[in-house]
Protein backbone atom coordinates (compact mmCIF):
# COMPACT_ATOMS: atom_id res chain seq x y z
CA UNK A 1 0.00 0.00 0.00
CA UNK A 2 1.25 3.49 -0.89
CA UNK A 3 0.05 6.62 0.85
CA UNK A 4 -0.39 9.37 -1.72
CA UNK A 5 -0.69 13.04 -0.86
CA UNK A 6 -2.37 15.54 -3.19
CA UNK A 7 -0.09 18.55 -3.74
CA UNK A 8 0.15 21.56 -6.07
CA UNK A 9 1.93 19.35 -8.62
CA UNK A 10 -1.29 17.33 -8.93
CA UNK A 11 -3.14 20.23 -10.55
CA UNK A 12 -0.88 19.91 -13.62
CA UNK A 13 -0.91 16.11 -13.77
CA UNK A 14 -2.57 14.46 -16.77
CA UNK A 15 -3.86 11.65 -14.54
CA UNK A 16 -5.49 13.87 -11.90
CA UNK A 17 -8.93 12.61 -12.97
CA UNK A 18 -8.00 9.15 -11.76
CA UNK A 19 -7.32 10.52 -8.29
CA UNK A 20 -10.73 12.15 -8.26
CA UNK A 21 -12.24 8.75 -9.04
CA UNK A 22 -10.60 7.35 -5.93
CA UNK A 23 -12.34 9.85 -3.67
CA UNK A 24 -10.65 13.22 -4.11
CA UNK A 25 -9.26 13.34 -0.56
CA UNK A 26 -5.86 14.95 0.10
CA UNK A 27 -4.40 11.70 1.46
CA UNK A 28 -5.38 8.23 0.25
CA UNK A 29 -4.05 4.68 0.38
CA UNK A 30 -3.48 3.06 -3.00
CA UNK A 31 -2.56 -0.59 -3.53
CA UNK A 32 0.62 -0.76 -5.62
CA UNK A 33 3.04 -3.34 -6.98
CA UNK A 34 6.46 -2.71 -5.46
CA UNK A 35 8.79 -3.12 -8.47
CA UNK A 36 11.43 -0.80 -6.99
CA UNK A 37 12.02 -2.71 -3.76
CA UNK A 38 10.86 0.18 -1.60
CA UNK A 39 10.65 -0.15 2.16
CA UNK A 40 8.02 1.25 4.50
CA UNK A 41 8.49 5.01 4.93
CA UNK A 42 10.38 5.54 1.65
CA UNK A 43 9.24 8.29 -0.69
CA UNK A 44 8.51 6.67 -4.05
CA UNK A 45 7.50 7.46 -7.60
CA UNK A 46 4.37 5.63 -8.71
CA UNK A 47 3.01 5.17 -12.22
CA UNK A 48 -0.06 3.72 -13.90
CA UNK A 49 -0.71 2.87 -17.52
CA UNK A 50 -2.54 5.72 -19.22
CA UNK A 51 -4.81 3.30 -21.09
CA UNK A 52 -5.91 1.74 -17.80
CA UNK A 53 -6.54 5.10 -16.16
CA UNK A 54 -8.57 6.37 -19.12
CA UNK A 55 -10.52 3.11 -19.37
CA UNK A 56 -11.35 3.19 -15.67
CA UNK A 57 -12.42 6.82 -15.95
CA UNK A 58 -14.69 6.01 -18.89
CA UNK A 59 -16.20 3.08 -17.02
CA UNK A 60 -16.87 5.08 -13.85
CA UNK A 61 -18.08 8.32 -15.43
CA UNK A 62 -19.40 7.73 -18.94
CA UNK A 63 -21.01 4.28 -18.81
CA UNK A 64 -23.53 5.32 -16.10
CA UNK A 65 -24.39 8.51 -18.03
CA UNK A 66 -24.93 6.48 -21.20
CA UNK A 67 -27.13 4.05 -19.26
CA UNK A 68 -29.22 6.91 -17.87
CA UNK A 69 -29.71 8.53 -21.30
CA UNK A 70 -30.45 5.19 -22.98
CA UNK A 71 -32.97 4.25 -20.29
CA UNK A 72 -34.70 7.63 -20.54
CA UNK A 73 -34.89 7.39 -24.34
CA UNK A 74 -36.26 3.83 -24.23
CA UNK A 75 -38.76 4.75 -21.52
CA UNK A 76 -40.01 7.73 -23.48
CA UNK A 77 -40.30 5.72 -26.70
CA UNK A 78 -41.81 2.51 -25.34
CA UNK A 79 -43.69 3.64 -22.20
CA UNK A 80 -46.81 4.85 -24.06
CA UNK A 81 -47.01 1.52 -25.94
CA UNK A 82 -47.59 -0.20 -22.59
CA UNK A 83 -50.01 2.42 -21.24
CA UNK A 84 -47.53 4.52 -19.19
CA UNK A 85 -46.93 8.25 -19.39
CA UNK A 86 -43.83 8.89 -21.51
CA UNK A 87 -42.21 11.23 -18.95
CA UNK A 88 -42.80 8.91 -16.02
CA UNK A 89 -41.54 5.86 -17.91
CA UNK A 90 -38.48 7.82 -19.09
CA UNK A 91 -37.57 8.78 -15.50
CA UNK A 92 -38.26 5.31 -14.07
CA UNK A 93 -36.42 3.38 -16.78
CA UNK A 94 -33.55 5.89 -16.88
CA UNK A 95 -32.99 5.70 -13.12
CA UNK A 96 -33.42 1.91 -13.17
CA UNK A 97 -30.74 1.46 -15.81
CA UNK A 98 -28.50 3.91 -13.95
CA UNK A 99 -28.85 1.92 -10.71
CA UNK A 100 -28.27 -1.36 -12.57
CA UNK A 101 -25.20 0.13 -14.23
CA UNK A 102 -23.78 1.36 -10.89
CA UNK A 103 -24.24 -2.12 -9.47
CA UNK A 104 -22.50 -3.66 -12.51
CA UNK A 105 -19.63 -1.15 -12.47
CA UNK A 106 -19.15 -1.73 -8.74
CA UNK A 107 -18.94 -5.51 -9.20
CA UNK A 108 -16.67 -5.17 -12.22
CA UNK A 109 -14.32 -2.76 -10.44
CA UNK A 110 -13.98 -5.21 -7.54
CA UNK A 111 -13.15 -8.00 -9.96
CA UNK A 112 -10.61 -5.87 -11.85
CA UNK A 113 -9.00 -4.46 -8.69
CA UNK A 114 -6.11 -6.90 -8.86
CA UNK A 115 -5.64 -6.65 -12.62
CA UNK A 116 -2.09 -6.12 -13.86
CA UNK A 117 -3.48 -3.83 -16.59
CA UNK A 118 -4.90 -1.37 -14.04
CA UNK A 119 -2.19 -1.74 -11.41
CA UNK A 120 -0.34 1.19 -9.90
CA UNK A 121 3.38 0.39 -9.71
CA UNK A 122 6.16 1.72 -7.52
CA UNK A 123 8.77 2.44 -10.22
CA UNK A 124 11.51 4.20 -8.25
CA UNK A 125 12.56 5.06 -4.73
CA UNK A 126 13.05 8.83 -4.58
CA UNK A 127 14.29 9.00 -0.99
CA UNK A 128 14.84 6.44 1.72
CA UNK A 129 13.09 6.97 5.05
CA UNK A 130 15.18 9.04 7.47
CA UNK A 131 15.95 7.99 11.04
CA UNK A 132 12.64 9.47 12.26
CA UNK A 133 10.74 7.13 9.94
CA UNK A 134 9.47 9.93 7.68
CA UNK A 135 10.33 10.49 4.03
CA UNK A 136 12.73 13.29 3.11
CA UNK A 137 12.21 14.55 -0.46
CA UNK A 138 10.18 16.92 -2.60
CA UNK A 139 6.76 16.02 -4.01
CA UNK A 140 6.65 14.77 -7.58
CA UNK A 141 3.98 13.68 -10.02
CA UNK A 142 4.04 11.07 -12.76
CA UNK A 143 1.98 11.19 -15.91
CA UNK A 144 0.77 7.78 -17.11
CA UNK A 145 3.29 5.32 -18.53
Amino acid sequence: MVETVQTEACSHCAAKGACQMMGGEKIRLVPAINEAGADEGDRVLVAAKRKGVLGAGFMVYMVPVIALILGAALGKAYGPRYGYDSQVSAVVLGLSLLALCWFGVSRLSKRLAGSEHLAVKVVRVIAKADEDGGPDAVDQCTVGV
